[in-house]
């Protein structure tokens, strides 16, 4: 299901535009956030190999970077949530959330275990978008809530009840 069929034309909806592209962009940064925890659990055999790998370049500062990315991530989905005028359960929720959840993980996860590595890598994805969709889901159920035909397409007909 595209844009259109939830009434939505990106080129002609600037906001809706510009939040699509800013909750993409987001998702970037996150992904490249998860990569960097992945690729340290085979930073042994890169190095070993001669691979130069993210995680061997930025070996000394990767919590650094990943502090940034993640930075980079919720400035992003805030930007996405301004944009489409998102309320306060968005920020709450989804972007307070995901600051939470991404700074515990930076905090705790440990880049020379690859157990732990692994553990970060394949749970903080789950808890981190976990609370950025039930931020999204709060947001929109509140706002489908204080209007009812917020949620219908452009071609919904009026109920005859």
């Amino acid at each position: 299901m595209g844009f259109p069929a939830l009434g939505i034309d990106l080129l002609s909806n600037g906001s809706a535009l510009i939040a699509a592209a800013c909750l993409y962009s987001s998702n970037i940064a996150w992904t490249v956030l998860y990569d960097m925890i992945y690729a340290h659990m085979d930073i042994k055999d890169d190095a070993k190999a001669g691979i130069k790998s993210i995680a061997l370049k930025h070996d000394s500062v990767t919590k650094q970077i990943l502090t940034g990315l993640a930075t980079t991530q919720i400035a992003l989905l805030a930007a996405a949530g301004i944009a489409s005028c998102a309320g306060p359960a968005f920020f709450i929720g989804s972007c307070g959330g995901a600051a939470v959840t991404l700074a515990l993980m930076i905090k705790k996860v440990n880049l020379k275990s690859v157990k732990d590595c692994w553990w970060w890598f394949v749970n903080g994805c789950w808890i981190t978008g976990g609370t950025i969709s039930l931020g999204l889901a709060a947001d929109y159920l509140i706002q489908l809530s204080q209007n009812p035909n917020a949620g219908e397409g452009r071609d919904s007909k009026p109920s005859h009840d």
